[in-house]
């Protein structure tokens, strides 16, 4: 692809007294969001949501139909190599200095660990994490951290074994608390839980994970339901926001101050004379488009803006066939054009674009 020359013909040589210069687009596009007293939208990116799979040993119904999705041909998955070698661009060329790994179930893509170290050597990340159903954590916790892994966060939306295995259609929850247990062990801390919220089952589930929320230790998120794939009109059915979860738990929330970027509006919570870290997530009741500073990569090398967004770049094609001056002006143009979702709505099944 020659990315790799690519780069090397936008970065200065380095000089003896100081650092290395940024490379040419950077200047040149500052300075022009300098004059326009405004910065272009690369240089607010922070974090890259890189999506390695779309294959997953759950069935959650809001992430994927029951049958699953169709398998993305072999011939169409770009080795790991050449995602790491996309991830080096696009920190070379933005702000990007962490990257989370999704799916699907990003534990079932075969040499993630060489992943997770390639992506640990990149000089601009600063940490690597990973979302996960925490299943097959109990084997590999303790590989993921020595290949370089920071941390992880674990799906779980109830502590109900029934009902856990209804929404994951087949999960086990006493597999996921080991993994849980096991990423503790292992060092991949903070471990923060995130549990989507369902109007019919959360005055069973959100005290109880509250519970063990306090005993563990544990941050842990709500979110609301987004309406993606085939299950949208159960979305709907099952959608509460988190203001109504809130008001009707009546228990004393205090705002904790954090960057704005950040999509939870994190709280702590006094929850049967525990304090707790409890994080709100709301794309639907109060997004978080304005502030948000995420880029997302899916397995086959093509971006999107918005996890709504129904427009993607290929990157790997991209950078495959451009020179390193055309690459960069229509990725930045591709970028420009983002504009906020008409609502949470995506024909996409979650699992497909790396929620």
């Amino acid at each position: 692809m020659g990315l790799h020359r690519e780069k090397e013909r936008n970065q200065a040589p380095c000089c003896a007294d100081g650092p290395p210069e940024v490379p040419e687009p950077k200047l040149r596009i500052l300075d022009r969001a300098a004059h326009a007293g405004e910065l272009p939208a690369w240089s607010r990116l922070r974090l890259l949501r890189l999506s390695i799979t779309d294959r997953c040993n759950f069935r959650c119904r809001y992430c994927m139909p029951a049958e699953g999705v169709q398998k993305m041909a072999h011939s169409e998955i770009p080795p790991l190599e050449t995602l790491v070698d996309l991830v080096r661009w696009l920190t070379s060329h933005t702000g990007i200095d962490r990257v989370r790994l999704t799916g699907g179930e990003p534990l079932v893509r075969r040499g993630i660990e060489s992943l997770i170290a390639a992506l640990s050597a990149i000089p601009e990340i600063q940490e690597v994490s990973l979302t996960t159903n925490g299943s097959l954590l109990p084997q590999m916790a303790q590989t993921l951290k020595a290949a370089g892994l920071s941390r992880v966060n674990v799906s779980l939306d109830s502590l109900d074994e029934e009902r856990f295995a209804v929404i994951s259609r087949g999960g086990n929850l006493q597999r996921t608390l080991e993994g849980i247990e096991a990423a503790r062990d292992a060092g991949l801390t903070p471990i923060k839980l995130n549990t989507v919220l369902h109007r019919s089952t959360w005055r069973e589930d959100v005290p109880r994970l509250l519970d063990y929320a306090a005993a563990t230790g544990f941050e842990i998120r709500f979110i609301e339901l987004m309406r993606t794939g085939t299950e949208r009109d159960w979305c709907d059915s099952e959608f509460i926001s988190v203001d109504e979860v809130r008001a009707r738990l009546n228990v004393e929330a205090m705002p904790i101050a954090e960057e704005v970027t950040t999509p939870a509006r994190k709280t702590q919570l006094n929850w049967c004379g525990s304090n707790l870290a409890v994080g709100w997530i709301s794309p639907r009741s109060h997004p978080f488009c304005d502030t948000c500073e995420r880029l997302r990569m899916d397995a086959r090398g093509r971006i999107r803006r918005c996890l709504m967004d129904a427009a993607m770049l290929d990157l790997n094609d991209l950078l495959g066939s451009a020179d390193g001056a055309n690459a960069w002006a229509e990725f930045e143009s591709y970028l420009a054009g983002k504009v906020p979702p008409g609502a949470m709505d995506s024909a996409f099944a979650m699992s497909q674009i790396g929620g």
